[in-house]
């Protein structure tokens, strides 16, 4: 089985856990989800060498250190090719270099601001690279369709970073709906909702790019249904309020998108879903994220409370705190290792890297993960919704009409 190298492109919260707020105030991703990962599949002799690309060498010191923290207390190794290198102190296209270098096979795990998606994954398909991406991976119906153009052409694989998929609990949702046992849907409700935290991490992305709240967050929820089972969106017509971040960054970025959608199922019955996404909860919250899923059927309600998931904590000095220990954490099993294999987040990244090594392998056509894995073709569905409500928004709320033309989506506003 073959061991590619992996290149991590971005070195922020995702990717590593350095953000502007470090050891300033306690996140759920403070070392770090792509970075921690690749280490442990490291460790367990799925992939061979790996590299950190940023846009600058200035947080290679702080990587150090997180790098020799998780020697000491895993056993994982420390040796990390950084680009750019040391001597350069700022190469916004590191990414290609390493994507040049580095021997293949590679695969690449993505996780930079959004308004560089499109380009960063078209140079991973030039140069024969399976991709992970964060979400969403393109939030324009043009960018998705230049995108998929260019993976149509190559038995290239590329997979978003939707891990709410590999959630125990969601993962039962799509069974049961499937099985039946809930009957037709006819409402889904959702609500994510972040510590005001966040803005300060993504400060720089928020004043350089176009990059909302529904984008960021809301899409979770919205690519689940599209997950479940294969519905097709009908209109969408979403809202906002402005206030707290607007005054904050001095620029018109809403507190909170609220996407109403309609879908139709395989029997041509119509249902709807609504989801309210934000990132101004105050510091002081429990939890990093409000997160709460319902579904009103033909047989009765099902609710998913995603936020309390059964661990909290009343500390001298911190407080209140609910964690979600399915997400990601270094927890150490009984005897003694992290067992990240546990985790969602982590499953979304193995299962990608393992899918790329069976392409790469020819065991499997990258097509054949359109049916099972958040594929980047899966998401045509959540981008056109994304694309639908940023279109709403910008003409007073109105309803966006999806329409298929010459098998491509089209938005229309009504």
């Amino acid at each position: 089985m073959t061991k590619p190298n992996v290149i991590i492109i971005g070195n922020g919260h995702y990717a590593t856990g350095l953000t502007s707020i470090s050891e300033k105030k306690v996140t759920d991703k403070d070392r770090g989800i792509l970075l921690p990962s690749a280490l442990f599949m490291q460790k367990n002799n799925l992939i061979n060498e790996i590299s950190i690309c940023g846009r600058s060498s200035k947080k290679v010191a702080s990587l150090k250190k997180n790098l020799d923290y998780f020697n000491q207390e895993f056993g994982w190794s420390s040796n990390v090719t950084f680009y750019p290198k040391t001597s350069v102190e700022f190469d916004d296209k590191a990414y290609l270099t390493a994507l040049k270098e580095v021997s293949k096979p590679a695969v690449a795990l993505i996780a930079i601001p959004d308004n560089l998606h499109r380009d960063v994954m078209l140079s991973c398909i030039k140069y024969d690279v399976p991709f992970l991406i964060v979400k969403p991976a393109v939030t324009s119906l043009e960018d998705f369709y230049i995108v998929q153009e260019e993976i149509n052409k190559k038995n290239l694989l590329g997979v978003v970073d939707y891990h709410k998929v590999f959630d125990e609990a969601n993962l039962v949702l799509k069974d049961e709906y499937n099985k039946g046992t809930y009957g037709k849907l006819n409402h889904v409700s959702s609500l994510m909702s972040q510590k005001r935290d966040m803005l300060d991490i993504y400060s720089r992305w928020l004043t350089s790019s176009n990059l909302n709240i529904n984008h960021y967050l809301g899409s979770h929820y919205i690519h689940l249904i599209t997950f479940i089972a294969d519905f097709t969106p009908i209109d969408v017509r979403a809202t906002a309020q402005y206030n707290y971040v607007a005054n904050k960054m001095n620029k018109n970025i809403a507190d909170l998108i609220q996407t109403h959608i309609r879908w139709r199922d395989e029997t041509g019955h119509i249902f709807s879903s609504y989801h309210v996404s934000g990132w101004t909860d105050p510091s002081e919250t429990e939890g990093m994220t409000y997160q709460e899923l319902y579904f009103l059927t033909e047989n009765g309600h099902v609710s998913s409370d995603q936020r309390n998931r059964g661990y909290k904590t009343v500390l001298s000095g911190k407080g209140s705190q609910v964690s979600n220990p399915y997400f990601f954490g270094f927890t150490k099993d009984v005897f003694g290792l992290p067992s990240l294999d546990t985790k969602y987040g982590f499953k979304s990244i193995e299962n990608f890297i393992k899918a790329a090594i069976d392409v790469i392998d020819d065991n499997k056509k990258a097509s054949d993960y359109d049916q099972t894995l958040p594929t980047f073709s899966q998401s045509e569905k959540v981008t056109a919704i994304l694309a639908a409500s940023d279109l709403s928004l910008e003409n007073d709320s109105c309803i966006v009409s999806l329409e298929k033309v010459s098998n491509k989506f089209k938005l229309v506003k009504r």
